[in-house]
């Protein structure tokens, strides 16, 4: 009589059997002073998860009969975000991401770093790139991405994006549950990087961030819906510096060199008070700092000639000459 293996490993088995292909290494991908484009396109609607994933659904979404199971979830989440979605305030937590990620893009790299309006990208094009039916639409085309997989928004059509570099941010918004079976404001991203020539992905990743600090149940955030909303809109500037902080890291951005510029000198205080200010002749003023190991040298006066007498049109100068 042969015994079954039991379930979880099993399901480890199957797990380990599955490979993943590690992505090619980002670094120098962004070439100092190569033109940068950030478009940040945000879910068209919130992503409510109000119950935590069992041990059981966990391991069965590693078996075949995974993404069965995992499309009904997700169709369940998306009927329920729906139903909460018209009591939502409509922030703009793109705008507020794409404009903090752009400040920090700057400070960390040496070429131009721009909107899309200021690379000549039509409204209409960017609403193009970002059509969904509904937010499980937009997360199944924008939101996951396979490695090395095209971007679906072919920013190749462009010719005038050839010479720059696509930063683009897929910004999701909504609750979702911990470990400890609260429910959570969360603001998460899927960011990459792509050629615009080729629309080659040079760089991807995700970040999420979420209140901890909030106490309050799916209940209490339906009856007061703007209490989601702000925190989540706090969260935008945090998360658009950790984008900005791991694209940097990960590609090895340059930044701009800083000019050069001369220390002022430094002041010495005798008791509290400045030094008083020597009047002796610059004659004998020893130099400062004397070039090292370079011997002093001395250049002869030259000749004494007599002073000329003055002729009777000469007239006294005032002011500064131009000559």
């Amino acid at each position: 009589m042969t015994r079954s293996l039991p379930f979880v490993l099993l399901v480890s088995l199957l797990a380990s059997c599955v490979t993943v292909e590690a992505p090619p290494d980002p670094r120098g991908v962004i070439k100092p002073g190569q033109r940068m484009i950030v478009m940040v396109y945000q879910s068209p609607g919130p992503w409510i998860v109000a119950d935590p994933d069992s041990k059981a659904e966990t391991a069965m979404k590693l078996l075949p009969l995974g993404t069965f199971l995992q499309g009904m979830q997700e169709d369940r989440i998306n009927d329920l975000s729906k139903e909460i979605q018209p009591y939502l305030p409509r922030p703009r937590y793109d705008q507020a991401v794409e404009a903090a990620l752009i400040r920090a893009l700057k400070a960390a790299h040496g070429g131009a770093v721009q909107t899309a309006a200021e690379a000549g990208i039509a409204p209409l094009q960017r609403r193009d790139w970002n059509e969904a039916s509904d937010q499980l639409d937009w997360r199944r085309k924008y939101y996951f991405t396979e490695a090395g997989r095209p971007s679906p928004r072919d920013y190749s059509k462009l010719l005038s994006l050839d010479d720059a570099v696509i930063v683009e941010v897929n910004l999701s918004f909504g609750l979702e549950p911990d470990d400890q079976e609260r429910t959570l404001p969360l603001l998460s991203a899927a960011s990459r990087a792509y050629r615009a020539d080729t629309g080659r992905m040079l760089w991807s990743r995700e970040e999420r961030l979420s209140d901890t600090t909030s106490s309050s149940t799916l209940t209490e955030f339906r009856a007061s819906p703007v209490e989601l909303t702000d925190r989540l809109y706090l969260m935008s500037e945090p998360l658009a510096v950790r984008i900005a902080a791991g694209l940097a890291r990960d590609t090895g951005l340059v930044p701009a060199a800083a000019p050069i510029l001369a220390p002022p000198p430094e002041a010495t205080f005798v008791n509290g008070a400045p030094p008083a200010i020597s009047t002796a002749p610059a004659a004998v003023m020893p130099p400062a700092f004397p070039p090292p190991s370079v011997p002093p040298f001395s250049t002869p006066p030259p000749p004494a000639w007599p002073p000329a007498a003055p002729t009777e049109t000469a007239k006294p100068q005032t002011g500064f000459s131009t000559h």
